[in-house]
Formats: structure tokens, sequence, C-alpha cells
């Protein structure tokens, strides 16, 4: 058995996730011309983890308050989305350290449209709200509380607010800027079951909800037998809000069958970026289990004596939402997983114009699963 593993220049992060895995699928509509400079954070955030008052832990580099009339946590990145993260992101990333995992509440009712209305809510993370310029008081990016990255001597910052009737957890300021501002997205976190925490559309996926399934020898199995061991045992890839089951990219299969078919005839990688991915890991083996087992079996301790992912394991076992296509070679059983997104346009423009593009009898259905012998959520060992 060999097996092979390429990054691009977009690094593999372990606090990098979200429903989607790509921060960019949904950009701000509108951008304000006034000079790239970036706002500072000076003011009344915590750059350290810190608790709420109701004993969540907060990340470091986030600010999160309590909602006292409902589950949610308001979590808002002290430097900002400029370039993402999405508020699926920021949920994720704010609060792995709680034995609830929290998700961006996507679609959640829009209950603030005013200063005052929002006032509670801005007072509990820290500041208060003034009138904005530009495009005040509507924010420029869909379905986002905006709030300025710098606060005010005076503890104030510049506050927006959507103009649709629900909130999204897929989109981001980008670069939108007003006369130098720019923007934190303040986010509705609420905790969930894993299996139930990560909301996808399908297709392009093969699922609008990942579930564990973990007897059988496909990669998508594998993989989530390995997110759910992992939990169970405690490793420390396992953070206590725990790892959602992963979702399998289903409309760029036919593509990364074309991937592995030419790399295993021409060299590992030698196909790399053809259907959109990031990160990419290739070997062989009788069934992609097989190949996932290979990929695992390279955690090894570190300078510490802790076991530790690394190369190929990294993406298996990264925190988070997360989705993967993979592909095997017509001939062999040389399989290659893509990573970073499920890049469904890039994936169908490529075999629309080639004629390497095929299916094989282990080949996933591009129909959505019926959700049929799913078993039930780990049990995180360090939150037992």
């Amino acid at each position: 058995m060999k097996w092979s593993c390429m990054f691009t220049l977009v690094a593999w992060s372990a606090v990098a996730c979200g429903g989607s895995d790509d921060d960019g699928d949904n950009q701000s509509k509108s951008s304000q011309a006034g000079g790239d400079d970036e706002s500072r954070n000076d003011g009344a955030q915590q750059d350290a983890p810190s608790t709420t008052p109701g004993g969540v832990e907060c990340a470091a580099g986030y600010t999160c308050a309590d909602d006292p009339d409902s589950d949610v946590i308001w979590v808002m990145k002290n430097d900002g989305n400029v370039n993402g993260p999405t508020c699926a992101r920021v949920c994720e990333a704010a609060l792995p350290n709680n034995c609830d995992y929290h998700a961006c509440d996507d679609g959640r009712t829009v209950d603030f449209e005013d200063l005052d209305g929002f006032a509670p809510i801005a007072d509990r993370l820290g500041f208060s709200c003034r009138e904005g310029g530009c495009w005040w008081p509507d924010a420029p990016s869909e379905g986002l509380y905006l709030v300025s990255i710098a606060t005010d001597d005076d503890g104030t910052k510049s506050c927006f607010f959507p103009t649709q009737s629900t909130l999204s957890c897929g989109t981001h300021p980008g670069n939108a800027n007003c006369f130098g501002e720019r923007y934190a997205a303040v986010c509705p976190c609420v905790p969930r079951a894993l299996d139930e925490a990560c909301q996808w559309e399908c297709g392009p996926h093969g699922s609008t909800r990942a579930t564990w399934n973990t007897q059988g020898s496909s990669c998508v199995e594998r993989i989530n037998y390995w997110r759910k061991r992992a939990c169970e045992e405690g490793w420390i890839e396992c953070p206590a809000a725990g790892l959602p089951p992963m979702v399998e990219c289903t409309a760029c299969h036919e593509c990364t069958n074309s991937e592995a078919n030419h790399d295993s005839e021409n060299g590992a990688h030698a196909s790399f970026k053809r259907c959109g991915e990031t990160a990419q890991g290739e070997g062989g083996g009788k069934t992609c289990a097989d190949v996932i087992d290979a990929f695992v079996s390279e955690r090894a301790p570190d300078d510490d004596g802790v076991m530790r992912c690394q190369g190929h394991c990294g993406p298996i076992l990264a925190p988070g939402c997360r989705s993967f296509s993979w592909g095997k070679a017509q001939d062999s059983g040389f399989h290659t997983l893509n990573w970073g997104g499920c890049n469904a346009e890039k994936c169908e423009a490529y075999c629309d114009e080639s004629d390497d593009c095929y299916s094989h009898e282990t080949s996933p259905s591009a129909a959505c699963d019926a959700f049929s012998g799913e078993e039930p959520n780990p049990e995180i060992s360090v939150c037992e």
C-alpha cells in the first residue's frame, strides 16, 4: 500500500469550520470605497479565553454573551469577519470547549431592527451602538448584524441591521468598508446534537444532514467511524463539543474519479486542483476504508509524547462541519480524497468538457439519503 498527500497554500486550520467548507460561497453584496486601512480592535473585547455569566466558555479572540431569554449565545469575532469567516465558522471556532456543540442558528428571525432593540445584546458584548455611515442603517451583507471592529473611546461601535427577515450563517462582510471602517458579524449560536448541527444542501451533497453510519467500508462510513471513535476514546483531536459526522460531496465524485485514474498513471497529485479541492490525499487499498485506516495510522506522538494527527490524518479528524469527495481509479484500488469545499460548478464544468469522468459500481448515488441505519451520537469521553 502506498499513499501520498498534498496541501496547498491554503493552510489546514484546526479552527476553520462551518456549515460549508468554503467561507467564500456567499460574498457581501456591496462594498464602499474610501480606504483600505484595517480598523483596530481597541476596546472592551476579550482577547483571552473567557466564560460568560451563564458558564459558557468562549475561545480567545472572540467575545460571547448569554441571551437570558433563549439558549442563544451571541458571538463576535474580535478582529472582524473581513473575507470570512462566516457565522457558521464563528460559532464553531468560538465555542468548542463546551460539552454542547454550538452551531449557527441559520434562518433565525431578525428580532432587532434598530439601535434600541439591539442595545441589550450590544451591552452584553461590551459596547453600545451608534449610527454608522454609508449604508446605515442597512447592513451591506445579507442576513447579518454588523458592528464596526474598532470601538470608539466612548465605548461605542457603529451598528448595521439586516434588511432581510431571517439571519444567515453563510454570508460575511467580504471587503465591505465605509471610509476604512470594517465590520464584525454578531452571530447567534445555539446548542445542537452532533448529527443535527450541520445543514447541507442536497445536491451538491449526498445528504441534507450528516448521520452516523460507521459499519461499512465506504469512504464516508470509515471517516465517520474514526470521528466517532476519536470522541468516544478521548483523542486530543476531539474537542469537548465533539466532531460532527462528515458528509459527501457527491456532485464532485465523477470528477474526482477522473483525478484518481489520471494520477494512478501519471503520479500522485498530477491532476491536483482539477475539481476545486484545496487539500488532497491519495493512496492504494482494496477498499476506501483501507486507505482511510492508513491515513489515520499516521497519528504519532508529538514532542511531549501526546498522540496527534499528522499528514493525511488531519482532514479526517478536523473539527466542525466538513464535506469531502472521493474517487477511485478504473483498473486499480488507487483512491483520491479531496477536501476543502464542494465546488460542484467546477467539477461539473470539467466533466462537461472532458470525457474522462465516470462512475463505477461503488460510486455513491447523487440522490438524497433517507437516513436509514442511523447510529446514536457518540458519548464524548472528556464530558462524561
